[in-house]
């Protein structure tokens, strides 16, 4: 029996094992999930920032991993994230394919949001105490003025206060026993019942003053009105007319012969021959001094000039030409110091209450800039359109690595170098790629076979511009024959070297820079994208927004042109204008409160010309006014929900907005019910109230001002900047500064560089590939035993008619068609760009003078329920006291139904201008990119939340940046 030396075989054995082993160790060792992913982030991030250096849109710095802070952060490790939890009976139904090492009861949800609002929480001011009166710009320039008037007075606040109840225990002409109402504790007056028209003397040393024809047992009850605790006092004495006496008046007044109820003395300047009291000193009853002319507003816009014949706001029509106009004036003086019962006190408006929290929680209250800081750091909408930044140059990083040198190795490798695709290890060009196998046959078979094929493979291609492809490599295969009686192995080794030249078809450099071309122009259309999306992004915050115009797409989105964006587009300035809505019906109710129990005793009145026809109406507006609160109130609640949302954080989140950008719109409300709750107010100062409310921002295009054209200027009419001028301006500025309409015309050169690449399809092939190759003589069993004779050499010529080229030619077709398309879409953007924009600015004008004719009406409003209280408690002469009652009744609820429409119109139309403003900015494209910048700009009144820039600089570090480097960081990426 023949006997072998099998340990050649089995050390050549080995080494095979030992290298195929090593080669995966390395493969293991080199080739993790997080070097792939920095990999990634590495190429794609130079790539971005190569296109981003323009300053129009450029990023400051940029990573598509989500912030830490953000809710949507993932704390486990991003390559092998926990699992989540699963459906049970998903799970349950379906093979499990695969078994988690660590589930999650929970998916992971960041937190931060909710420290950054306790540290924003901790740094807040004390809120201002309820009921707390604000100075008005004019009162305090008001009380500047009287201080320097008086140098030694100290200055006022602005305000007459009224006259000061009597105390407890002190005797009043207007309590029941004396003629007199005391304020009791509950903070409601006693409105006196026949009161003599002067107080009686008080005898010296007596306590208490003489008995009134209404004193004694037999004297009608009296009954309470409320008086805010904050609002006039009924006057207590009233001075007879001028020419009078007080001997002359108390006769008079005792000769009605009986005694009179609240009603009647209400209604008493009705009646004739009663002695009419003075005015107040220093008020006249048009609240306007004499020889004074009356002010008028601040450049009116056109056709909001007062009519000739009523130029004066403040100066009220007499309704009684019956009287002369010093009676009439004393009648009203007095009325007015009376009408001032039917206003409310100031309410307590609690802003956690009406947002659906409980009264005593103390919600986290949040400023439009700390806003902006949760919306950047949680908005998943902007993650998602940063994130599309990165797709996009990852395809870029792609087509510029099918230009570099490629190179690959391994055993029979399945895929080669990217050098036109394919499987094949040259990428499309021939070449040697011996397999590995092993191969057993028994003799039955016809061959008795037990061999080993190794087969090992390295190589480098390169594709130049022109088309031209290289390829160099070296190629080994090692054969073990098992069954021979020879136990050597075989050995045979290749040196290829290879090039392929494209003549016609898929050839040239139009043809072979296309995918690369194309790429890095899509990444820089995707910058440009951001870019316009963060212009978009400030406007979505502040005021929400419909979707923008995206160059012809078909889908929208709310408030962007892009994607991504299944959040609502409430607004910050929105959820404001609800809030203060909301408080505007709390008010009117209040008032219709206050109205309802004046009516309910006056009507007690057997003079006084009301009936329950009159409650019933009043009570009816009360009623109607509480359906408005119940609506309001659940639309600012929705809006807030929504606004959470639109931050990115949870809608159950007990959050509410700071009212900051809207107090002047309470404080003017509030001082003019103050103003309303004087008795010595002064008409001539409703201008100044309405000039009080928050001023209108104006647009500067191209040294143009916006509102200009609607300005009066000292000589009439502004007419140096026409409107149709400051309209072709802004188209200028708009088709030079829009980033979308560049991306537009660069898209058309797209289109037509299609052209050429297609009709380069149209063309026949010809290709001619060179091969040279050496190969090791058969008689050695070393793998490099290469010989300069042992080569060879090949000449392969591809050619094909072009006779079949039906898809090429619809392709070119097509192509063709395309660029027509995209010129027309350019023109069509162009237009809607024009469209836009003289909408926008059409818009703003219109909410503009919308704004100012309310401010007006305001003015107005308030005067006419000024004179329908007035007329309440006075009405006048003429009719029978029920019709006048009547009357009187639907102006009172009509003009307090008037003023809460034209309150909530006036916040509206602020709401609705500032849209405009801000979108005529983003329609511009001239809006700052970095939306801190923005955010200063285009409120530069609001100051810089505490902490709120830190937390937005430790987002920026994982994002783009939310405020500007340092100048000595500016360069840095």
């Amino acid at each position: 029996m023949e006997t072998r030396d099998r340990r050649p075989l089995r050390s050549l054995g080995r080494v095979a094992c030992a290298a195929i082993l090593a080669v995966v160790a390395l493969w293991q060792a080199g080739c993790g999930r997080e070097f792939y992913r920095e990999w990634a982030n590495q190429d794609a991030s130079q790539s971005v920032f190569e296109k981003s250096r323009d300053p129009r849109w450029r990023l400051d710095m940029f990573s598509v991993d989500p912030p830490a802070l953000s809710r949507y952060g993932d704390p486990y490790d991003p390559d092998r994230p926990p699992a989540p939890p699963d459906d049970y009976a998903s799970e349950q139904t379906s093979p499990v394919s695969q078994w988690p090492d660590n589930r999650l009861l929970v998916p992971p949800e960041g937190t931060a949001y909710i420290d950054m609002l306790e540290i924003w929480q901790s740094k807040r001011p004390a809120p201002p105490k309820p009921g707390e009166h604000v100075r008005l710009p004019f009162q305090i320039e008001r009380d500047k003025a009287a201080a320097a008037a008086k140098p030694g007075a100290a200055p006022g606040n602005g305000t007459t206060k009224p006259p000061t109840p009597p105390a407890a225990g002190t005797p009043s002409p207007f309590s029941p026993s004396t003629g007199a109402g005391a304020t009791p504790a509950n903070g409601t007056r006693n409105v006196p019942g026949a009161a003599p028209a002067t107080p009686p003397a008080t005898a010296p040393g007596s306590a208490t003053p003489p008995a009134a024809a209404n004193s004694g047992p037999n004297a009608p009850a009296m009954s309470p009105i409320p008086v805010p605790a904050n609002g006039p006092a009924i006057p207590a004495t009233t001075a007879p007319a001028s020419g009078t006496t007080p001997s002359a008046v108390k006769p008079q007044a005792a000769a009605q012969g009986k005694a009179r109820d609240a009603g009647v003395m209400l209604s008493a300047f009705q009646e004739t021959g009663l002695p009419l009291p003075v005015p107040q000193p220093g008020r006249t009853s048009s609240g306007v001094q004499p020889n004074q002319p009356p002010p008028r507003l601040a450049t009116p816009p056109i056709g909001m000039d007062p009519e000739p014949g009523n130029r004066d706001l403040a100066q009220p029509i007499n309704p009684r030409p019956d009287l002369s106009p010093d009676q009439y004036r004393a009648s009203e003086a007095v009325a007015s110091e009376l009408a001032g019962i039917l206003v409310p006190g100031a309410i307590d408006f609690n802003d956690a209450q009406a947002a659906g929290l409980p009264v005593n929680s103390k919600p986290y209250v949040v400023t439009m800039e700390q806003a902006f800081t949760l919306a950047m750091i949680n908005s998943r909408a902007y993650q998602y359109n940063l994130e599309n930044v990165y797709l996009n140059a990852l395809a870029v990083t792609l087509q510029r690595f099918a230009f570099m040198p490629q190179f690959y190795a391994g055993l029979a490798p399945l895929q080669g170098v990217a050098l036109g695709g394919g499987p094949s290890p040259g990428g499309g060009i021939p070449s040697p790629n011996p397999v590995n196998q092993f191969i057993y046959q028994t003799a039955e078979t016809g061959q008795q076979l037990s061999a080993l094929n190794l087969g090992a493979v390295a190589g480098a291609g390169k594709v130049f511009d022109s088309g031209v492809r290289l390829i160099g490599g070296f190629a080994s295969q090692l054969i073990f024959n098992f069954a021979s009686k020879n136990s050597a192995p075989t050995v045979k080794s290749y040196l290829p070297m290879s090039m392929v030249l494209p003549f016609l078809k898929g050839g040239g450099r139009a043809v072979t820079l296309e995918n690369l071309t194309m790429a890095e122009r899509n990444l820089l259309y995707s910058i440009r994208a951001f870019a316009k999306f963060r212009q978009e992004f400030v406007v979505y915050m502040l005021v929400g927004g419909t979707p923008v115009t995206n160059l012809g797409a078909a889908t929208q989105t709310p408030g962007f042109s892009g994607g991504g964006n299944n959040d609502p587009a409430t607004g910050f300035i929105n959820c404001l204008e609800d809030v203060q809505i909301v408080e505007n019906n709390r008010r009117n109710i209040a008032s219709y409160e206050q109205f309802k129990t004046v009516y309910t005793e006056l009507i007690k009145g057997e003079s006084s010309g009301l009936t329950q026809l009159q409650l019933d109406q009043v009570d009816n507006s009360l009623q109607q006014a509480r359906q408005s609160l119940v609506g309001a109130r659940t639309t600012y609640r929705s809006d807030n929900d929504n606004f959470k949302l639109q931050m990115g954080l949870p809608p159950d989140t007990p959050l509410i907005l700071d009212r900051r950008l809207t107090k002047r719109f309470r404080e003017v409300y509030n001082g003019v019910d103050e103003w309303q709750r004087n008795p010595k107010r002064d008409l001539k100062d409703l201008p100044l109230y309405a000039d009080s409310l928050p001023k209108l921002e104006d647009v500067i295009i191209d040294g143009r001002s916006v509102l200009r054209v609607y300005n009066f200027n000292k000589t009439g009419i502004d007419t140096e900047d026409t409107l149709e001028d400051l309209l072709v301006a802004a188209e200028r500025t708009a088709l030079e500064h829009r980033l979308d309409l560049m991306n537009a015309r660069a898209q058309l050169y797209d289109s037509w560089r299609a052209i050429k690449v297609a009709a380069n399809a149209l063309q026949g092939v010809f290709n001619v590939a060179l091969t040279n190759q050496f190969i090791t003589p058969p008689t050695t069993n070393n793998p490099f035993a290469f010989v300069e004779q042992a080569k060879q050499f090949s000449l392969v010529v591809n050619a094909e008619l072009p006779l079949v080229r039906v898809n090429e030619r619809n392709t070119f077709r097509a192509a063709l068609i395309g660029y027509q398309r995209q010129r027309r879409s350019l023109q069509s953007t162009e237009d809607t760009i024009k469209v836009a924009i003289r909408n926008d600015m059409r818009n703003m004008h219109s909410n503009y003078l919308q704004y100012e004719i309310l401010k007006r009406s305001f003015i107005l409003l308030i005067r006419q329920k000024d004179q329908a209280f007035e007329q309440i408690i006075a009405p006048p002469a003429g009719t029978t006291a029920s019709t006048q009652g009547a009357v009187q009744t639907n102006n009172l609820t009509s003009a307090q139904s008037q003023l809460l429409s034209t309150e909530n119109s006036l916040i509206t139309a602020w709401y609705q201008f500032q849209t405009q403003r801000l979108a005529l900015y983003r329609d511009l494209g001239t809006m700052p990119y970095d939306e801190w910048e923005a955010f200063h700009e285009l409120f530069p009144d609001e100051p810089l939340s505490p902490g709120a820039a830190d937390a937005a600089r430790g987002a920026g570090a994982t994002r783009v940046a939310a405020e500007r480097p340092e100048p000595a960081a500016a360069g840095r990426r």
